[in-house]
């Protein structure tokens, strides 16, 4: 057996869809989940637990990190036998508040498989394009795995079985960004339901056109134009209706000029304000959600995050 090291990696945050961007636009964000792997010939099967001592928040068929790195070794590797791990996870996202939970446990599973796999044979890892096109592939939803894995801004698509592209920008320094998170969870699976199988004409029409807006704010970094392209008719509409609790909120949130979307499929909100207005608008900004919030009786976390430019870090120790 090959002697492996402990791999130690941390994996980044994503907010997906930004709006009108559904299935194609996430950011990584400076909130992180962390894996500790440790491999030797005493270890006969794979473990996981939380470094705090805490009970696992999901069963082992539901780990996404043991699943992607068995995967990985059946699609680039499958002569070779998947050496068992001990894995202590430290959890700071949300496990179902759209921040990309399961893109994380997905990056870190196959970044390790990949880093085991060079050390057993080299010569048959797959290439960067390869090993993309399978994150990309693996979830289904590249606007989450790939900023995870990338960082920064990422516009992906690989749609009906075709090639993966995409491409990275840096998100502008002159907006901050602020993470509203309510204590209830909303199912992926579920919230698609909510959306209708059909659109007018009109509306996919005005998401083409806000996501024009999007690269026009990246490119010149007005935030104006953000505000404009944060704009959705495909999905937000379905997923936060007059009777959703978000939606007096939302409303509010239009009404006064500061930008948000949902964050994937919620519940968690990304709010944008404008780095320079800060000091005028982010007491006024906290005084809203905490009353909004209090009103509905809903408990939420509330924080400021940055973007995250730099994606999956992998320490070898």
């Amino acid at each position: 057996m090959v002697r492996l090291p402990k791999i130690h990696i941390k994996v980044p945050g994503t907010s997906a869809n930004l709006g009108p961007g559904f299935d194609l636009m996430g950011l990584a964000l400076d909130i992180h989940n962390e894996f500790e792997f440790q491999f030797s010939k005493e270890i006969t099967e794979t473990k996981t637990e939380l470094k705090n001592g805490k009970p696992l928040p999901f069963t082992k068929k539901e780990d996404l990190v043991e699943q992607s790195y068995l995967s990985y070794f059946s699609k680039f590797a499958p002569k070779l036998s998947p050496p068992p791990y001990h894995c202590k996870m430290t959890l700071a996202l949300p496990l179902k508040g759209g921040l990309g939970s399961s893109a994380s446990a997905i990056v870190a599973g196959l970044s390790l498989a990949k880093e085991v796999h060079k050390r057993m044979d080299g010569t048959s890892v797959p290439t960067e394009a390869m090993f993309t096109q399978f994150l990309a592939e693996f979830e289904g939803h590249p606007d989450n795995t790939l900023p995870a894995y990338l960082g920064g801004f990422v516009f992906a698509y690989s749609t009906f079985g075709e090639k993966l592209r995409y491409f990275r920008k840096k998100f502008p320094s002159s907006v901050a960004i602020f993470v509203l998170t309510p204590e209830f969870f909303v199912s992926t699976e579920e919230s698609r339901k909510s959306l209708p199988k059909q659109y007018v004409t009109s509306d996919v029409i005005f998401n083409l056109s806000r996501i024009g807006a999007w690269m026009h704010f990246l490119d010149k970094r007005r935030f104006g134009d953000l505000l404009v392209g944060l704009e959705d008719k495909m999905h937000t509409p379905y997923r936060i209706p007059n009777t959703s609790p978000l939606f007096p909120l939302a409303d509010t949130l239009k009404q006064d000029g500061i930008g948000y979307c949902l964050s994937g499929s919620g519940p968690s909100l990304l709010i944008f304000l404008e780095r320079k207005s800060l000091k005028s608008k982010l007491k006024e900004l906290e005084d809203t959600v905490t009353k909004i919030m209090g009103d509905a009786g809903i408990r939420f976390s509330f924080r400021r995050v940055k973007p995250d430019g730099v994606g999956v870090c992998i320490q070898i120790k």
